[in-house]
């Protein structure tokens, strides 16, 4: 069965948790890299999306740590993405504040 979601332009692949890094035998879950109205179906249109097992998805929502870790890595696939298209960097963070109002992470 194909999978609902694109490719995460965040993982490499492996089926594991992006947090914590164990192979999950009951199941991995789709998390989405940035909160908020409307950013769950942008996230799954650019690969913003990640796999984490149903611990660290539970923990993640009761701190913001794993968040914090979360959002900077999308942050940071998403202009390094772009730029592989051939857009500037200037550009690519210009494209992720107009949609985010934001910037997780200032590397």
């Amino acid at each position: 069965m194909a999978s609902k979601y694109p490719p995460s332009i965040m993982e490499s692949g492996e089926a594991k948790c992006y947090l914590c890094g164990a192979s999950w035998q009951g199941g991995l879950e789709i998390h989405h890299a940035i909160p908020g109205r409307g950013n769950r179906k942008v996230c799954t249109e650019w690969g913003l999306t990640v796999h984490i097992c149903p611990k660290c998805h539970r923990d993640l929502h009761e701190e913001s740590v794993g968040y914090k870790k979360i959002k900077a890595d999308a942050q940071r696939a998403f202009i390094k993405d772009r730029m592989k298209q051939g857009y500037p960097e200037d550009v690519c963070k210009e494209m992720w504040y107009e949609r985010f109002l934001k910037f997780y992470d200032y590397d």
